[in-house]
């Protein structure tokens, strides 16, 4: 199941420049670390002169509060206390039982909404039924957590693998697949090669790469 109206081409993905990750309590740590190591690694491989590229990654954290605290205990300070990421190039909404509030936050919905509609959308985990209540996943393919495959059914059809992409909405599967994110970010944003480079600064193991096409291709 597909989208009938095609975004994609009104974003121009090789020019995204800045992305905004939003936390908020209770979000699942690795949820937003996994793809923040990811591409935080890759614009340090630019600037120590690894990658002879034109354009780095600026990435942010955004939350309503001045201190987070996350799923597991974890406390972080974020980049911006905002919840306006509408100067953005990109977003990302991870997962964690913090979900549950925005969820019902007809104005926070709205403007997801809004900024989905003309910009590179992603979540991690549960963070798709956070897209999925603001009406972003109608009529697409979308992953979460295998726990939650019963309630993302009521938003959109579960897809395979770990990392799916459908138009300018890029959903992944449960919490360790925000790295995967971060990687298939890297392919869509610059090149494979860059993707795969950046997976071995991180050694993921020699296979990993390897398998996450393969399951990326049923």
């Amino acid at each position: 199941m597909t989208s009938k109206l095609s975004v994609r081409h009104l974003i121009d993905f090789k020019k995204v420049r800045s992305i905004a990750i939003f936390i908020f309590p209770d979000v699942e740590e690795l949820d937003f670390v996994g793809v923040y190591e990811v591409l935080g690694n890759t614009s340090r491989m630019i600037e120590e002169g690894t990658f002879k590229l034109d354009r780095t990654l600026h990435v942010d954290l955004l939350a309503t509060k001045s201190i987070v605290s996350c799923r597991n205990g974890l406390k972080v300070v974020p980049d911006k206390v905002s919840s306006d990421f509408t100067s953005y190039d990109a977003l990302i909404i991870p997962g964690g039982r913090g979900i549950r509030p925005l969820m019902k936050d007809s104005s926070f919905l709205q403007r997801l909404r809004l900024f989905a509609q003309d910009h590179l959308t992603c979540s991690v985990c549960t963070g798709s039924l956070l897209l999925g209540a603001a009406g972003i996943l109608k009529g697409k393919r979308a992953l979460t957590h295998h726990w939650y495959l019963t309630e993302l059914k009521a938003y959109a059809e579960p897809a395979a693998g770990r990392v799916h992409v459908d138009d300018n909405v890029i959903t992944s599967a449960g919490i360790s697949s925000s790295i995967d994110l971060g990687l298939k970010l890297l392919e869509i944003l610059y090149d494979e090669s860059i993707a795969r480079k950046v997976a071995e600064r991180l050694e993921l193991p020699t296979t990993y790469y390897k398998e996450l096409k393969r399951l990326a291709q049923n």
